[in-house]
């Protein structure tokens, strides 16, 4: 997780381990600990940042399809997401839409085959239906619904009491930023006071614009605690 050496606004995992539907402990019973998740949850339980699973899922294993893709996926790891995960992650996409080569796809794009069924429409596979149902049978508790996120001084225990204690983030102090940069070489001196040069071309298209709408003042207010403005 963080060090002196590196900081996230988030951090974010691809995660394709969990290719079996259970994993069994000495006596042969299904056990989380001894899933592929185990050692990400025990990394990470304490982590101070959102923490997301950028892309999961496997088509290895008992997962293992082919064309035509029947059965195949039937993610028991969702399940994990919201119970050994719930303190702990933000989010998780699943990999992947559409069908490509390497087989990750939930989905046939239209004309990816020449099934008639694929022709000018997209063909809905096995493993996106399994994956709905598991999403549907979850629901984040509604106490993070409207969460006073513009309030500087709100944390995740305000709508739920965590299990574990986790370090509240600080920016690093300026000797720490300089005794880093002299250990990896840089020879430039941190400047806390001057922007650095605007990159060439940016005055050049769209993005040199100004927004043509405002910024409601609550998302604003959030904005100000994030960035102390």
């Amino acid at each position: 997780t963080e060090s002196e050496d590196d900081a996230v606004d988030a951090y974010g995992l691809n995660v394709y381990s969990w290719c079996d539907k259970e994993f069994l402990d000495g006596s042969g019973k299904a056990s989380f600990d001894m899933s592929p998740y185990s050692a990400i949850r025990d990394e990470f339980k304490t982590f101070t940042k959102p923490l997301l699973f950028t892309e999961f899922g496997c088509t290895q294993g008992e997962f293992m399809t082919d064309c035509p893709y029947r059965g195949g996926r039937t993610w028991p790891d969702v399940k994990t997401f919201f119970e050994e995960f719930k303190e702990i992650m933000s989010g998780a996409v699943a990999f992947e839409f559409s069908m490509e080569d390497n087989q990750y796809g939930l989905v046939l794009t239209l004309g990816f085959t020449s099934d008639e069924h694929n022709d000018g429409k997209f063909y809905y596979l096995d493993a996106y239906f399994a994956l709905q149902k598991e999403f549907s049978k979850y629901n984040v508790s509604s106490a993070w619904d409207g969460a006073v996120t513009e309030d500087c001084d709100w944390t995740p225990d305000a709508a739920h009491k965590l299990s574990q204690k986790r370090k509240q983030a600080a920016c690093p102090k300026k000797s720490e930023v300089a005794s880093l940069f002299r250990a990896k070489g840089v020879d430039s001196k941190p400047n806390w006071h001057k922007l650095p040069p605007t990159p060439e071309g940016a005055h050049a298209d769209a993005l040199a614009t100004c927004p043509e709408y405002s910024v409601s003042p609550s998302l604003l207010k959030e904005a100000s605690c994030h960035f102390g403005a």
